[in-house]
């Protein structure tokens, strides 16, 4: 059996794209976007109606994976 530990390794999953809003002015479109605009794993969302808001995002994130680090060893009840 070999020795295998287990390791904790950070990822960062990053979607990019953009929301087209219809609004007023600028800051508006932007208000809207903070409020009612979102994305889940598998759905980008909006609480604006669909006639006021359309979207491009790519199904594929930007992985970013961070340096890790060991484990802590779990402590086992051994009777």
């Amino acid at each position: 059996m070999t020795n295998m530990r287990r390791y904790k390794i950070p990822v960062v999953f990053e979607f990019a794209g953009e929301f087209s809003i219809e609004a007023p002015s600028l800051a508006a479109a932007r208000q809207h976007a903070l409020q009612h605009c979102g994305l889940t794993i598998g759905t980008v969302h909006s609480t604006l109606p669909a006639d006021q808001v359309d979207w491009i995002f790519s199904c594929h994130p930007t992985k970013k994976v961070g340096k890790g680090c060991r484990c802590e060893e779990p402590e086992t009840d051994q009777e």
